[in-house]
């Protein structure tokens, strides 16, 4: 046996360093594969629906654009409970209560923010959207859906520029109604192609054809990156976002109007046939 052992030593601590390493990579691998897979089932909790509707989890500072007193996101927050939600996790299926906001409940407030209790503490979700709503919708659909019936119904308008800082809050009722006949006029949800016709159109009567942009069944490209990145500066030249505060509670967050296609984004693509704020043109 210690013939054995000088003859071939080496080898053998090379097979033992081998298994040491092998044995070290899959105890990493494992660790990984845990963290991994708990993100994962974290990650589930990151959005939800319910009732048709779709919430995304939010923070403090986002349930305090609908209730400015709130001091955490906890059982005080809670009114009545929706439902119960089901979730996996490591352990299996758990099921976790849905609340209504209690400040929003209390003024009857549409639910613009509702609370889940999960394993961890409780947790707050933003409406996000509408299920029924997902197959380009006309602009009547989404005012009706979020309860814009008149102008009366918005309670301000928050503008800011694409890198988020605000520009203005609207409150003036004559203001507001301007946005309003705007905003119902802006009709049908475009295709995909229109869209695409339309960001051709505005840049050939920018540039002209140069050859940079080409249109095909209906597809915009562009003769490389770079030409596309300048193009997409162009049409995004001077875009605001807009979030529409509604007396009912309910927030229409960040949607997008593009004053160099004329487009205003707010749940779908529309149409823009006149300018929306008084120092821009179309």
């Amino acid at each position: 046996m210690k013939a054995f052992w000088k003859n071939h030593w080496k080898l053998l601590l090379g097979l033992c360093a081998v298994l040491l390493f092998a044995g070290a990579w899959l105890l990493i691998w494992h660790r990984v594969g845990q963290q991994v897979e708990q993100a994962a089932y974290k990650s589930v909790y990151d959005t939800l629906t319910f009732d048709g509707a779709y919430y995304q989890k939010c923070s403090q500072e986002t349930v305090r654009d609908y209730v400015p007193e709130a001091e955490e996101i906890g059982e005080a927050l809670c009114g009545s409970e929706l439902g119960v939600l089901q979730f996996p996790s490591e352990t299996g299926t758990v099921e976790c209560p849905l609340y209504a906001c209690k400040p929003l409940e209390d003024a009857e407030k549409e639910r613009g923010i509702v609370l889940l209790k999960g394993q961890d503490g409780y947790m707050a979700y933003e409406l996000s959207g509408f299920r029924y709503l997902d197959e380009s919708p006309s602009v009547w659909a989404v005012c009706a859906s979020y309860g814009i019936g008149k102008a009366a119904d918005i309670e301000s308008l928050t503008v800011k520029d694409a890198d988020g800082n605000v520009l203005e809050t609207v409150t003036d009722s004559g203001a507001l109604s301007d946005f309003f006949d705007k905003l119902v006029k802006l009709g049908d949800c475009l295709t995909d192609e229109a869209l695409a016709q339309i960001y051709y159109d505005v840049y050939t009567a920018e540039f002209g054809d140069d050859g940079v942009l080409t249109l095909k069944d209906g597809r915009l490209k562009a003769r490389d990156d770079y030409s596309f990145a300048a193009a997409a500066d162009f049409w995004n030249r001077d875009v605001k976002l807009v979030t529409i505060r509604l007396k009912n509670g309910l927030l229409m967050r960040d949607c997008m109007y593009m004053p160099v296609p004329g487009v205003f984004a707010v749940y779908g693509n529309y149409r823009v046939t006149e300018p929306f704020f008084a120092d821009e043109k179309t």
